[in-house]
């Protein structure tokens, strides 16, 4: 198949009614949760093709092949979350068997398709630390998909009453700090990031063969409405950033996180326990 029509079938893709169908019934099915629609998608797509994709290779130089750059990496960035129209729980692996079946009706070839499909299947987390990073390809689908999330990710009636708490109190005593529904921690905590941008760090050291530095996910906090030592402190952020470190070690690279201007990174405090901290950088001598 020509790479034009690869090209044509990837842009089809935000207007056509089937590929947003399975994002609308996700959506709903996420419906407890933020925002994962076809926007959601698109967001992905943005940040990996437009910003991080960009920033490396700029540093780099090339890292993918034209087909994974125009066709396979564009299309699991936005189709990443299909498969929560199935299964929430198994989304990864139906969202690959919903784009092999997408994308072979079609009529791209079949080692495009696996390739796409092996990128959602190991999109998570939990694989990654798992696993480990395959490719390039991977890495920046992992960045760009944990890496996304702000107050524009919350669904609007949640939104509407932590904007309406965020006036009552100040500091821990403000009223939007307090979970008052379920899953409310999750949504206080997007809402109170206002930007998040990633930035790839580097600096051309004499004594090192390639650049050496950081892949950084600068956050600006709201604090009346979830605090920084909060943030840093909750399980359930730990696996997507330790995932993004492991994508970030694949270009040789740290994974770092910036909250209002002060930069942390993961420190261990007992690595035989497996328990460890964010910590601002510069609160430590320990080894970076």
């Amino acid at each position: 198949m020509e790479l034009s029509r690869l090209i044509e079938i990837r842009d089809a893709m935000p207007s056509d009614p089937e590929y947003l169908d399975y994002y609308a019934r996700g959506d709903k099915n996420s419906m407890g949760q933020t925002r994962h629609d076809a926007h959601h998608g698109e967001e992905v797509y943005d940040l990996g093709m437009k910003s991080l994709l960009p920033q490396l290779e700029a540093i780099f130089g090339p890292l993918l092949d034209e087909v994974t750059r125009e066709f396979t990496l564009p299309t699991a960035l936005r189709s990443h979350d299909v498969g929560r129209a199935i299964d929430i729980d198994k989304h990864d692996t139906e969202g690959a068997r919903v784009m092999k079946d997408y994308l072979e009706r079609r009529g791209v070839p079949h080692e495009i398709t696996a390739h796409v499909c092996r990128l959602i299947v190991l999109h998570r987390a939990s694989r990654v630390l798992k696993s480990g990073i395959r490719d390039a390809a991977h890495a920046i689908l992992v960045i760009a998909d944990k890496c996304i999330g702000d107050e524009r990710r919350v669904r609007e009636d949640k939104a509407r009453k932590l904007n309406f708490l965020r006036i009552f109190g100040y500091g821990k005593w403000s009223l939007a700090r307090r979970n008052w529904w379920h899953n409310a921690a999750h949504d206080r905590v997007n809402f109170a990031i206002k930007n998040a941008i990633v930035r790839v760090d580097v600096e051309n050291n004499p004594g090192h063969s390639k650049p050496t530095g950081e892949i950084v996910l600068q956050l600006t906090i709201d604090e009346k409405v979830a605090s920084i030592k909060e943030i840093v402190s909750l399980d359930w952020f730990a696996d997507s950033f330790h995932a993004c470190g492991k994508a970030a070690e694949y270009f040789g690279l740290f994974f770092r996180l910036e909250f209002n201007g002060i930069r942390y990174k993961w420190t261990w405090l007992d690595k035989p326990n497996r328990k460890g901290a964010w910590l601002p950088m510069g609160t430590t001598t320990l080894p970076r």
